[in-house]
Order: C-alpha cells, then sequence, then structure tokens
C-alpha cells in the first residue's frame, strides 16, 4: 500500500484569470475605438495623411480602405476580446470577479484610449463615478468570495 502526499503548488502572484479578464476588459476598449474610427472625422485626416506619405493624391478610395481596415480591427478586437473573456471565466473563481474585473479593465482602457486617440476631456467628475463604480465593484467581489 503506498501513499502518496498531496504536492502543494507555490501560490503565484497574479493569478490566469486575471490577466486574460484585463486583456479581455483592454480588447473591448479597443473594439470602442476602431468603431468609431470607422465612421470618425478622425479616419479621414488618417487617411489623408497615409496618401501624403505614399504620394498620392487624396482619394475616396484610400479612405474606404481605412475605414474598412478600422472595420476589420473592430471585429478582430472583438473576436479576442470574447476568447479571452470565456477563457477567464473558464479559469476564475466566479463569474462575477471575471465580470468585475473585465468592466473595471475596460472603463480605464476606454477613459485613457478616448483621451489620446480623440483627445476627449476626461473630467474630475468622471473619475470620482468611475472610482465610485470601482469601489462598487470591489465590495461586490469581496461579498461574492465570502
Amino acid at each position: 500500500m503506498s501513499t502518496s502526499t498531496p504536492q502543494s503548488t507555490p501560490p503565484s502572484s497574479t493569478s490566469p484569470w486575471i490577466i486574460l479578464a484585463v486583456a479581455s476588459g483592454a480588447f473591448a476598449a479597443l473594439n470602442g475605438v476602431f468603431a468609431k474610427l470607422t465612421t470618425d472625422d478622425h479616419t479621414t485626416a488618417f487617411a489623408q495623411s497615409i496618401a501624403h506619405l505614399f504620394g498620392l493624391d487624396s482619394s475616396p478610395v484610400i479612405e474606404m480602405l481605412t475605414r474598412g481596415a478600422c472595420l476589420g480591427l473592430n471585429v478582430l478586437c472583438n473576436i479576442i476580446m470574447w476568447a479571452f473573456f470565456t477563457r477567464a471565466l473558464t479559469a476564475g473563481p466566479s463569474t462575477v470577479k471575471v465580470s468585475i474585473t473585465n468592466t473595471a479593465a475596460n472603463f480605464l482602457a476606454t477613459a485613457l484610449l478616448g483621451m489620446i486617440v480623440f483627445q476627449e476631456a476626461v473630467g474630475g467628475l468622471w473619475w470620482l463615478g468611475a472610482g465610485m463604480m470601482g469601489a462598487g465593484c470591489i465590495l461586490v467581489g469581496m461579498r461574492e468570495g465570502a
């Protein structure tokens, strides 16, 4: 009769589900950026810059190709977001914790990308509200763990 003792694995500093949930939230934010760029005036200026870079005349074809690329990147980011999210749900301790982490990452990434890409002003009241939502999510997550 052999006895085997269970081997303990050292705890990792970061659980894989957290990384997957944060990545999912980030790709959700990128999805939104490319969705907006598909129809936004920024894309027209970007297409004109591309045409100028290659010494071409600005044409509707280049703009349509640029918008098509943004639409394709929108779809790709959406697919990646769902892949990461479903993997996080599988690896995570609960759907609530994964969803909270995903939402918080999406909120933060959306704000940062909006400020960087679209020069959107994100005021103190927005950050206060986002912080309150984050605190609420943490409280719900703590209750979920109990």
